[in-house]
């Protein structure tokens, strides 16, 4: 019987010989955590032995250090009177029968359960197989409830990556683009509406001063041939000669007239955002070109580390009457005002030095500030969203920090309070192709593609997993893998060393080791079937005994959708990979080649167990964002 609903969990533990499982009732955990089961039934079990209350008894077990048992801490029961060495000494002996776990052992003061293995084993196989790629969700997780509604369906909206027009795709670009999959997948798979949305730096003074490029520097032709790297050189040229001009005006020699020093690029490139916005045909149309060639080749690249987006948006799509909605409620709150020449709002009336930040320049035009908080009303009226996350590196807390204490001022609290800026740190170890005037995401790509090439020229066992698919494909998507593994290894909030060496080496704790096991999975599993109804009465003695690895595997397996929970709760995905290389770690001591143990493989226990592993390994892969190679 399905253990998804009410009545098939019900029938489910009842056969394996659980008194009243009753308790499957009380909570919509136990149907996508395991490990609530076993919780829920200890603490019935309590309950009947000592009077206290169930969610005391509940926050009483925990797991043991080594994860390998649970144990239930005498003292958190919170007995009056009751010696917490004599509490656990007396429920040892007067503790019931379990088919879910053995007698408890009493280290003193706590009582510890091990798992009974064949029942786990039966529970858990068919716990996974039942639910397959939901395996992992968990109701603790959800999107908030709001006066009886359901969770699902609730919106949210996470912007990622973000490049610049023209500019190079830095490091922290792509943090960013890694960072968002993950974000972004993680809200999907536990049951949240989400939008993924670049927003692009298409607007702007900088594209002003490519345009001022465009006329001394670009080409049609090498346009054509190759856009992103043909603007980039145009962009660092002009940039070279503005940055020549700028330091020129400061430094003018003693007694010449200041007013004749050359202004030229700079007057050119706020000649040319000033048209952009007021709507000159000329100027929108050289924008137009650049900016839909960009996202047709950005799109491309994404489509190489399995990304997609649902909206390239970019500052140029915020209307000329939302901008000034915002300005118009700004004055009625009597914190916008004309500051020599410029607009500025008060952010902070106390602070006189850096209290007031730029919204309009002293030709009229925007700033990055007011389009952004005009964004936030457009995508609200837009999407409905619940919640918007930017994904930017820390070094824009402050940006952010303005927005939104802007709506507040606004007095938008509303919407305020459903951002979030969610900050990694740096990136270090990123070098420009050589050659080349600056960074682009198809230099990242082609360089880890390079790097797993020579990974698989040193590996020939997992070469030899993927000899008849197309070499180039193979290095492409395991170079992707491999990236982003390497970036969500590591903590959030610390840098990343971008190292390609570490690519060219394949290792335990690697992209191409998860992509390793995956792919001998699926071929050990190549046509397979798992009858359910054959699986509940299936000889499970192969788990059986203390130093049992299949049984210690399925420990593991039972707490994924903790791991998830804690993931999604703080936006970590180190703990995910982290729990995917300990459970590969152990696969290898299970692991029987159908050469080596021929028939043993046919064994449906040994089946589901594989079946369910490669359940757990796949679902935290697209949970990370990766898009795991298929034959």
């Amino acid at each position: 019987m399905a253990t998804t609903s009410t009545e098939g969990l019900y029938g489910f533990l009842e056969a394996m010989g659980v008194e009243d499982p009753s308790f499957v009732s009380a909570t919509k955990e136990l149907y996508t955590n395991p490990q609530a089961i076993y919780f829920s039934h200890l603490a019935e079990l309590i309950v009947q032995l000592t009077d206290c209350e169930k969610d005391i008894a509940y926050k009483s077990i925990v797991w043991a250090n080594d994860m390998t048992h649970l144990v239930v801490v005498a003292p958190r029961l919170r007995l009056k009177g009751v010696d917490s060495e004599d509490l656990a000494a007396d429920l040892q002996q007067r503790f019931p029968k379990s088919p879910l776990f053995g007698h408890p052992v009493n280290d003193g003061i706590n009582l510890l359960f091990y798992f009974s293995n064949t029942h786990l084993a039966r529970l858990l196989l068919s716990y996974v197989i039942d639910r397959g790629s939901s395996y992992g969700n968990s109701p603790l997780a959800e999107a908030p409830v709001e006066d009886g509604a359901e969770a699902q369906g609730h919106k949210v909206i996470v912007e990622f990556s973000s490049p610049n027009l023209g500019k190079a795709f830095t490091g922290l670009h792509l943090r960013s683009t890694i960072i968002g999959a993950f974000i972004a997948s993680i809200y999907e798979r536990l049951g949240w509406d989400v939008t993924r949305m670049t927003f692009l730096g298409d607007w702007g003074k900088h594209v002003g001063l490519l345009a001022a490029g465009w006329s001394r520097f670009g080409s049609d032709e090498q346009f054509d041939a190759d856009p992103l790297r043909h603007l980039l050189d145009v962009y660092n040229q002009i940039e070279e000669l503005f940055k020549k001009e700028q330091e020129t005006a400061k430094h003018v020699p003693e007694g010449q007239d200041a007013t004749e020093v050359s202004h030229e690029i700079e007057a050119e490139r706020d000649d040319f955002f000033k048209k952009l916005e007021d709507g000159d045909e000329e100027a929108l149309n050289l924008w137009r070109r650049f900016r839909e060639v960009c996202i047709a080749r950005y799109t491309e690249l994404y489509a190489r580390l399995g990304i997609r987006f649902d909206d390239y948006s970019g500052e140029s799509d915020v209307s000329h009457e939302t901008i000034e909605e915002v300005e118009n409620a700004l004055k009625e709150k009597g914190v916008y005002r004309e500051s020599d020449g410029a607009w500025v709002i008060d952010i902070n009336k106390n602070d006189e030095k850096h209290g007031a930040a730029i919204a309009r320049f002293r030709n009229g035009t925007t700033t990055y500030l007011l389009r952004d908080v005009a964004a936030v009303l457009e995508r609200s009226k837009k999407y409905s969203f619940d919640k918007m996350i930017y994904v930017v590196s820390v070094r824009q807390t402050t940006h952010f920090q303005q927005v939104f204490k802007v709506l507040d001022l606004m007095g938008r609290s509303d919407l305020a309070q459903r951002l979030d800026h969610i900050g990694f740190g740096d990136v270090h170890g990123l070098s420009p192709k050589e050659g080349t005037s600056g960074l682009l995401l198809g230099d990242i790509l082609d360089q880890c593609a390079d790097a797993t090439k020579l990974a698989l020229d040193t590996d020939e066992e997992t070469a030899q997993l993927f000899a008849e698919q197309d070499p180039a494909k193979v290095y492409d998507g395991l170079g992707a893998i491999n990236l982003m593994v390497d970036d969500l290894s590591s903590r959030r909030g610390g840098t990343f060393n971008f190292d390609l060496n570490k690519l060219a080496n394949p290792g335990d704790y690697t992209g191409l080791n998860l992509q390793k096991w995956y792919t001998k999975l699926g071929s050990k599993l190549s046509g397979v079937e798992i009858d359910r109804g054959e699986l509940e009465n299936t000889d499970y003695s192969m788990f059986e005994g203390e130093d049992n690895s299949y049984a210690d595997i399925l420990r593991l397996l039972v707490q994924f959708p903790g791991i998830m929970k804690t993931s999604f709760e703080r936006l970590e995905s180190s703990q995910i990979l982290t729990f995917l290389f300990n459970i590969i770690d152990f696969l290898p001591n299970v692991w029987e080649d159908e050469a080596e143990a021929e028939g043993s493989t046919r064994n449906l226990a040994k089946l589901a167990f594989y079946k369910c592993f490669q359940i757990v390994l796949e679902n935290g892969m697209r949970t990370l964002g990766l898009v795991p190679l298929t034959a």
